[in-house]
């Protein structure tokens, strides 16, 4: 019983001792109350002030794509249908999460049917060409034929006109002989000669005595003798006579270096031609007797007389057409006319003519369609060997842009098949994200979000980069309520990435609302609202608290922008007696609220 005493009277000092103190401390003594309230002020400044907001986040890459192994877009066989390629992995040289910079290499493939496409791509080219080369043939049969019917080289039926008919013209320039042709007649065989009557042409012999004094090249003299029938023609009596006063000149063109019998088959003689001037009418058949010269005087005569053979220069007409019943409807020239190369002689013509010339043009033009067609196909074969030259050239898959891998879908040795249908999907090798431009998907408070705008600023800084700043843009911000019905505001920067970003790095981002520079500045902490108003309290002259309508700009954690209802220099009240606890005092410091410098006074 004494103890149950003892330990009530120890309870009741207790609780009669706290409540004594705590009484001592709300109660202020008489002399701060005698000295009324205390003031915690800070002066009006100038200066520069950001607004914004502070949100955290997670880094997220932007989805680069998928690399994939080429499709064979446009490789087909030579007939154009599709073909399947199989590819078979060779290496590997990335890993998920691997960073990769544009250009690296990342698997290399390989196509083991390739190789049999462009086989039977090649192989069709040179099967095309070669029925190139048979149509040509056969062109060429028909514009033989074609210009034996017109009587001239054609090398392009562009250049005959069917309407013109058949013109033989003269091969050479010349005289025409041997002309026995008249309008009407059909025309078969030689039609004329063309002779250039202007050179002659010489055979000659000479013994085995007389070779070694001559070589070609020589100059020779020549006596030129007309024969002239002094008989009759059943006892001829044939006299020569000069054709022409003095001797002519000669070259020696030929001269055969192997002896031969001669005629009388007792001695040998050696076989040569001589060329000349024809001073006049020297014809074909007349007698030529030869002359070793010196200075242009004959020195020593031939063994062997000789008759002039021809012209050096002659050419028949023949007319060799495969058209038939072809007759003569105009001849323009007679025996002895001299005529130019190419001159008309004869022109043939006639609704028969046109149609044979016509239809033997449009067999050469369809075989000329042919080989356009032909050359067209090819042309689109080769086409094709370029898109799988360019498919090889792609079986080195790499880095399309900077980046990191986010998974790789094949191991060295699987195969994928592939053709021009393929979706990407399914020639997919691996996915990237392109870290050059990453995003920040985060939520923000209904406060928060009045101080973010579209296209607004944004400094990041990441906790695994102490130290760097990266720069970010507000891309969009949207809101949504969710299950519990409460309204969540979704907000996405996009941030310029560099070396060192991945995806997954918590960041911190200061969202810029606004920036103003030497402009009016207070503490947050000294401005109220009354009324709907914003207000300061200055003090006064008389030392004593003055509420000021002011009307404000940005404001931030710890400033105010004041626009209007203040001046620099004034004092504005951050703190005062008037609301502390009787327990409470104003230090010396005037660190009754945070400040951000050492200006307050204490008053």
């Amino acid at each position: 019983m004494y103890k149950k005493i003892i330990s009530i009277v120890v309870v009741l000092a207790i609780v009669f001792t706290g409540g004594y103190l705590t009484a001592k401390q709300l109660v202020p003594d008489s002399a701060q109350v005698a000295a009324g309230p205390r003031f915690s002020t800070k002066k009006v400044e100038r200066g520069d002030i950001v607004q914004g907001v502070n949100i955290t986040g997670q880094l997220n890459g932007n989805w680069g794509g998928s690399i994939a192994a080429p499709k064979p877009e446009g490789v087909t066989d030579a007939g154009g249908s599709p073909v399947n390629v199989t590819y078979t992995v060779e290496e590997v040289f990335v890993s998920p999460n691997q960073m990769i910079k544009k250009g690296d290499n990342l698997v290399r493939l390989s196509a083991s049917n390739l190789g049999d496409i462009m086989e039977n791509l090649t192989d069709s080219i040179q099967k095309k060409q070669e029925d190139i080369q048979r149509i040509n043939e056969g062109v060429n049969s028909k514009l033989e034929s074609l210009s034996r019917d017109v009587n001239r080289e054609i090398t392009n039926v562009d250049n005959v006109n069917p309407r013109e008919g058949i013109v033989i013209t003269a091969p050479i320039k010349g005289r025409v002989t041997e002309m026995t042709l008249s309008e009407g007649e059909e025309l078969k065989g030689s039609i004329a000669k063309i002779v250039d009557d202007s050179k002659l042409k010489i055979p000659f012999k000479v013994t085995q005595i007389e070779y070694p004094n001559i070589k070609v090249g020589d100059t020779v003299l020549i006596m030129f003798m007309r024969g002239v029938n002094l008989g009759t023609e059943e006892k001829p009596n044939i006299q020569y006579y000069p054709a022409v006063d003095g001797y002519c000149k000669g070259t020696i063109t030929s001269l055969n270096s192997n002896a031969v019998p001669n005629s009388d088959q007792i001695s040998y003689v050696h076989n040569g031609m001589i060329e000349a001037v024809n001073p006049g009418l020297i014809q074909p058949g007349m007698k030529a007797m030869l002359y070793r010269q010196s200075n242009g005087s004959p020195v020593e005569g031939f063994r062997y007389d000789s008759t002039v053979k021809s012209y050096t220069n002659e050419k028949s007409v023949v007319y060799t057409s495969s058209l038939e019943n072809i007759v003569a409807t105009e001849i323009l020239v007679n025996n002895n006319d001299f005529v130019e190369k190419g001159q008309t002689l004869i022109r043939i013509a006639g609704n028969d003519v046109e149609k044979s010339i016509q239809t033997k043009i449009d067999e050469i033009n369809g075989e000329y369609k042919k080989i356009e067609d032909i050359n067209r196909e090819i042309e689109a074969i080769y086409k094709k060997i370029d898109k799988v030259s360019e498919l090889t050239s792609k079986l080195m898959v790499t880095a399309p842009a900077d980046g990191m891998v986010s998974y790789v879908n094949y191991e060295v040795g699987a195969t994928i098949q592939a053709s021009d249908s393929s979706d990407q999907w399914s020639l997919q090798l691996m996915d990237m994200y392109n870290t050059n431009e990453m995003y920040i998907y985060t939520t923000v408070s209904d406060l928060d979000v009045l101080y973010i705008r579209q296209d607004a600023l944004v400094d990041v800084t990441v906790d695994a980069l102490p130290g760097e700043k990266f720069e970010g843009q507000v891309m969009g911000f949207d809101q949504y309520t969710n299950r519990e019905g409460k309204t969540v505001y979704n907000v996405q920067i996009k941030v310029e990435g560099r070396e060192g970003l991945r995806p997954g790095m918590n960041t911190n981002c200061f969202v810029n609302s606004g920036e103003a520079t030497d402009t009016l500045l207070v503490p947050i902490e000294a401005v109220f609202e009354e009324n709907g108003k914003q207000k300061v309290e200055i003090l006064n002259e008389a030392e004593e608290a003055e509420a000021v309508e002011i009307e404000v700009g940005l404001m931030n954690d710890m400033y105010v922008e004041v626009l209007s209802g203040l001046e620099e220099g004034q004092l504005v009240v951050t703190g005062s007696t008037k609301d502390l606890m009787p327990s409470q005092s104003v230090p010396e410091n005037d660190a009754l609220l945070p400040s951000a410098d050492q200006s307050d006074t204490d008053q």
